[in-house]
């Protein structure tokens, strides 16, 4: 008989697992000691005895996921990391996804609008019809 186990611990403790063994850490312990985090507060935090809180900025960019996917479960969680031509522009993502969503949306608007201006769109528009 195969009895499974019910985890009951909060969710961002629980993504904080997810974070830290996306990362390829084995253990809690091999994360806080690479990273230099207090061992008790980061154990804590991952089963959930305390909350992420404050802390959750600094787990978000060692494991290189958005603290509002730590925190919340919405935006950049493991495995889902953008490829950057610009450092700065990771560190944007990762750091403020609030200001690299307005970023992202003024270069859509500037590719529609490059798109107007070179007639494909007509092109397009008329391969429908």
């Amino acid at each position: 008989m195969h009895i499974m186990a019910y985890d009951d611990r909060p969710e961002p403790a629980k993504r904080l697992q997810i974070a830290r063994e996306a990362a390829k850490f084995g253990t809690a312990k091999a994360a806080a000691l690479r990273f230099g985090w207090n061992k008790d507060s980061y154990y804590q935090h991952e089963n959930g005895t305390r909350g992420i809180g404050r802390a959750a900025a600094k787990y978000a960019k060692a494991f290189k996921v958005s603290e509002a996917w730590l925190l919340t479960g919405e935006g950049q969680g493991p495995g889902e990391a953008r490829k950057f031509k610009d450092p700065r522009l990771e560190e944007l993502w990762l750091e403020r996804p609030d200001i690299a969503a307005v970023v992202t949306e003024g270069i859509e608007q500037q590719i529609e609008t490059a798109y107007e201006a070179s007639g494909l769109g007509e092109k397009n528009d008329r391969k429908k019809q």
